[in-house]
């Protein structure tokens, strides 16, 4: 069997010569010549076994990027967390400074149509969820707006345990003795406990601090004596001492949980003007 070869001598006009077909090399030597079809090494491509393991290496890498996206995500919103919580700790304590620090030792009267069997008493009620006091400070308008009634009460909300702070300009001492409401016998306190009018939330009331778990004041009785130590009370009822200093003990909620209970401490100094 033959086959026809075209070949171009120079200057000439292609000439078509007969070549047997005989043999592979009669057969390559057409192929290169012409260029019209070329073959492919028999190791050319993929396998199926290497697209498999090319696929999982690739979703290990995705795997563990995406750990390390995650472990990423964590430790910057916990750094956020704390730093959100500095930051309301730090106002708040700033403003409960500011207003315990000017505490004035006011002596309220009451009314004798109360029927208290107590004339007057150191204004300043103190208890584990609720403090009222009277206060140079003013959180709107600092030490310019004259003495203001100072309302704290710890309230629970949709996020957890908040501050509320109530102010209004004092009325006068038996403005302050119209939220006695009486006097209890309490063994801490061996002449009597006044109670107050309860302490409610106001369309004005601001938020110190919120989102948290638990908070409770406390206060600081000094020792009158060297055998007998400073304590600190979570309920305070002396009529005619002021405590010698707050606090107010938070514990950040449940996305908080891995930060430490916090304690803001401020001192009255007034305290034993009037005792």
């Amino acid at each position: 069997m033959w086959i026809w070869k075209a070949s171009s001598p120079a200057g000439n006009d292609p000439v078509w010569k007969p070549v047997p077909l005989g043999s592979l090399a009669a057969v390559r030597q057409t192929d290169q010549g012409n260029g019209s079809r070329k073959r492919l090494p028999s190791n050319a491509g993929l396998t199926l076994i290497e697209i498999l393991v090319a696929v999982v290496l690739l979703g290990l890498l995705s795997t563990g990027i995406v750990a390390s996206l995650d472990v990423s995500s964590r430790a910057w919103q916990t750094a956020r967390n704390r730093l959100t919580l500095d930051r309301r700790i730090a106002t708040a304590n700033a403003i409960l400074h500011s207003q315990i620090s000017g505490i004035a030792p006011i002596l309220a009267e009451i009314p004798p149509q109360r029927r208290i069997a107590l004339a007057s008493f150191v204004f300043f009620q103190g208890e584990p969820d609720a403090m009222r006091f009277v206060s140079s400070y003013s959180v709107t308008d600092g030490r310019r707006a004259g003495l203001q009634l100072v309302e704290l009460k710890i309230v629970d909300s949709q996020r957890g345990r908040r501050v509320l702070l109530n102010q209004m300009p004092f009325q006068g001492p038996l403005g302050a003795g119209l939220l006695a409401e009486g006097l209890v016998r309490d063994a801490s306190f061996p002449r009597g406990r006044i109670v107050f009018r309860s302490i409610e939330p106001r369309a004005t009331s601001l938020i110190i601090i919120d989102e948290l778990q638990e908070c409770t004041f406390a206060y600081l009785r000094e020792s009158r004596n060297v055998s007998e130590p400073s304590v600190w009370l979570p309920l305070w009822g002396e009529p005619y001492e002021l405590p010698a200093a707050v606090a107010i003990r938070l514990t950040p909620r449940g996305d908080q949980a891995r930060l430490l209970p916090v304690s803001i401490v401020a001192a009255v100094p007034a305290q034993g003007a009037l005792q």
